[in-house]
This record gives structure tokens, C-alpha cells and sequence, in this order.
């Protein structure tokens, strides 16, 4: 069976608190997003991924690992123009992205 990544708390931008999977160390800087190794900074609130992601803070990128697997990563709004920035980064240890995209739904009505 799989073991699963364990979720520590993130910091999102400067100000929301949010717990992710420990995978942000060699990728965080891109995604504007940081691992809380100390105390929080003042007047950072705590929130879900969920209503991050609704309200339009964070956005989801979908990145293909060396080995063919699919994975989520979530990104700050204002670091979205450097999704492309991820290939050939690592995101776990030994597993190197290949490509990485944002996927949209087109909806037609």
C-alpha cells in the first residue's frame, strides 16, 4: 500500500495559512508558496484549499512526472505566468517533472 505525504502547514503569499502535502522545498519559490518552519507572520489567517481556490488566491497546475504519473500543485494567482518555470525541477526525491500545464474545462452551453 502507498504511503501518503504527510500535510504540514503552508504559508500561501504572505498572509493565509493553508495545510499541504511536503512537496514544496525544491518547487516553493514558483509557486509562491512556503513551508512554516517558525512562527506565523502577524496577522496570517488560517484557510482551506477549497475557498483558496474558489476565491481565486491559488489555482491548481497539473505536472506529469519522469515516471508517467499525474500530480496536483497548487500555485499563487500572481505565479501562474511561471508554470512553465516547474519542468525539470524535482518534486519528490528521485521524481523529475516533465511538463506542466494548467488544465481548463470549456463548458458549452
Amino acid at each position: 500500500m502507498a504511503t501518503q505525504i504527510p500535510r504540514v502547514p503552508h504559508l500561501v503569499g504572505t498572509n493565509k495559512i493553508v495545510r499541504l502535502e511536503d512537496i514544496y522545498d525544491n518547487i516553493g519559490d514558483i509557486c509562491g508558496i512556503s513551508k512554516l518552519t517558525d512562527a506565523p507572520p502577524e496577522g496570517a489567517e488560517t484557510a482551506s484549499i477549497r475557498s483558496l481556490v474558489s476565491n481565486g488566491t491559488i489555482r491548481r497546475a497539473t505536472v506529469k512526472l519522469a515516471n508517467g504519473k499525474i500530480r496536483t500543485v497548487y500555485m499563487t494567482a500572481a505565479n501562474c505566468p511561471k508554470v512553465g518555470a516547474l519542468e525539470t525541477l524535482e518534486y519528490q526525491t528521485g521524481l523529475t517533472i516533465k511538463t506542466a500545464y494548467f488544465s481548463e474545462r470549456v463548458t458549452l452551453g
